[in-house]
């Protein structure tokens, strides 16, 4: 008896594409040209960078050198935790930095300063220098920084980054950080000259320091005579460098 032939279907000598194989292979082109567009194309590299500090635009020669070099780059390949890294350890002054893309070109930085610990003014000049706790200068405030501010005849020679020289100005600092702390009412600082000091007080009163005098002694008296109501009508200016305080 004659047994039919099994039929075996011989392998084909030409690539057969099927939808089974086609729709995955065209997902995987398709990926890797957005990703060779990414990553390659001119057309996301980075032409413009947006920088603010403290909510102002940043004006330190500096600070925009350092971010011009990020130009040209590509702004998918341009890692946040190394540039932001790399700002705060290179730059004292420079407390948080935070980095946005905007495609297809456009970099936004923007940078929080150090908080400031005391602050100088100028008597002719509107803006505040405001300087570290080891009274580095962070840079230049419109308004008013809301710490222990001394205010100093002009001109003055400040350098971003760098500490204070004048042995006069740094005394007169440290001590307004520590009248700050001893005594609320202080407003600001004026710096007469190296041998007076003029405190604002709340309430519109002076006092009247002198740095050649131990600071304890006369701010000791300042705050007998604020905490007598008796003596204090009518007294605008409390002299407090002699032996005892004169009213005025």
């Amino acid at each position: 008896m004659d047994v039919a032939p099994v039929f075996q279907p011989s392998r084909s000598k030409y690539l057969v594409f099927t939808t089974d194989y086609i729709l995955p292979v065209l997902i995987i082109i398709g990926v890797l040209t957005l990703l060779a567009v990414a990553l390659y194309s001119p057309i996301f590299k980075i032409t413009q960078i947006n920088c603010r500090l403290d909510y102002q635009e940043c004006s330190d020669p500096s600070v925009v050198a350092e971010f011009d070099k990020f130009k040209g780059k590509n702004i998918f390949t341009l890692r946040s935790d190394s540039v932001t890294s790399r700002l705060t350890s290179g730059d004292f002054t420079i407390r948080e930095a935070h980095l946005k893309r905007e495609l297809p070109g456009t970099l936004t930085l923007d940078l929080q300063s150090v908080y400031p610990s005391v602050a100088l003014k100028v008597d002719t000049d509107p803006t505040w220098v405001v300087l570290d706790s080891k009274l580095r200068v962070i840079g230049t405030r419109s308004t008013d920084p809301n710490v222990p501010t001394v205010v100093v005849p002009g001109p003055i020679t400040l350098t971003v980054g760098k500490p204070l020289a004048d042995e006069v100005i740094i005394n007169t600092l440290g001590l307004a950080r520590r009248l700050a702390d001893e005594l609320f009412s202080v407003k600001t600082i004026t710096l007469i000259n190296e041998d007076t000091i003029e405190l604002s007080l709340s309430g519109g009163r002076v006092a009247i320091f002198t740095p050649k005098k131990d600071e304890l002694i006369q701010l000791h008296t300042l705050q007998v005579v604020l905490s007598d109501d008796t003596i204090m009508g009518g007294v605008s200016t409390i002299d407090v460098r002699f032996a005892q305080p004169v009213l005025r």
